[in-house]
């Protein structure tokens, strides 16, 4: 055999890949034959074939357990044909859409402060363009069902929180985003050092700044009340039930008697990013719209609400 024909004799089938993907996510040969549609044996003979033309053992095999576990090298694998998986799943409902005759449409999972700032000129950005841009807008809650679903290739790019650790993504920074205190209009300003003892009142799933610069500092935050919207938030606030904390972002329309002070400079900002597959198959595709909401938010005070002021009493 020459050494060419031994580089393509281990080079993975898709029918190979699906086999190892079949046990990793079955636990056993049967399983992964009923997942497959095909006999147990079939899946033992790609699998062997598999390892044959690798030259390493992908699974753990046992006469006495029925279900089997893959080594080191077969998760290796799998995490890749995972990936190679999401490439081909988007890059066959994409050659379905030119089939039809549509515009290629982006995928864009989103937050919904950024749905709500960055959204709309980014929208009015891309029809300006030569490109005709279909896009659709997936709202999402979680950070890891996020990185999730652009893994998978279920969206195309989505707002994420930095810094994010999948190798399997890449990211950029789109702006950073303070947080701001929401205070009753007619209250004393506050200092940092009476920042922890005041009744906060945050957004679910947005406290991790307040908590890293209370912990940098020795401080306990006292957290009375958490809500699902910004306007829940300030509505507590204006009924005198605490002292909002949350980002700046979030803030939508105004309520009357609270005011907003921003914590710039005490409290960390957190750092709003995009992200998007490593390998995407329309990588050239997808940078493009990339470059204009980095270009929509490379102006942030157009972006940002307004506050009533900037930092702190000392």
């Amino acid at each position: 055999m020459t050494s060419a024909d031994a580089d393509q004799s281990a080079r993975p089938t898709l029918p190979q890949l699906a086999a190892i993907i079949a046990i990793s996510a079955t636990g056993s040969f049967a399983g992964a034959a009923t997942a497959l549609g095909c006999t147990q044996s079939a899946v033992s003979q790609r699998v062997a074939s598999l390892e044959r033309g690798l030259g390493v053992l992908l699974v753990h095999r046992s006469r006495q357990q029925r279900r089997v576990s893959l080594t080191e090298a077969g998760d290796t694998l799998v995490a890749a044909a995972e990936q190679v998986g999401g490439i081909l799943s988007v890059a066959v409902s994409q050659v379905e859409t030119i089939r039809k005759g549509l515009n290629a449409t982006v995928r864009i999972g989103l937050f919904t402060s950024a749905s709500e700032r960055v959204i709309p000129p980014m929208m009015a950005a891309l029809r300006r363009q030569p490109v005709d841009y279909r896009i659709e807008l997936v709202e999402l809650d979680q950070q890891t069902e996020v990185s999730r679903l652009v893994r998978n290739g279920d969206v195309d790019l989505a707002f994420v929180k930095l810094p994010i650790t999948d190798p399997a993504l890449l990211t950029a920074e789109l702006l950073t985003d303070p947080f701001v205190l929401l205070m009753p209009a007619g209250a004393e300003r506050v200092s940092p050092g009476r920042l922890a003892g005041l009744p906060l009142i945050g957004l679910r799933g947005q406290r991790d700044p307040m908590e890293a610069w209370a912990a940098s500092v020795g401080a306990e935050l006292n957290w009375v009340l958490e809500m699902e919207t910004n306007h829940a938030v300030e509505a507590m606030v204006a009924a005198g039930l605490g002292y909002g904390a949350v980002p700046r972002l979030t803030l939508g329309g105004r309520t009357p008697g609270v005011r907003r002070v921003s914590l710039a400079g005490t409290v960390p900002a957190r750092t709003v990013g995009i992200a998007w597959r490593r390998y995407h198959p329309r990588l050239a595709f997808i940078r493009g719209v990339i470059d204009i909401i980095q270009r929509v938010c490379a102006r942030p005070a157009e972006i940002l609400p307004p506050v009533d002021g900037e930092g702190m009493a000392r």
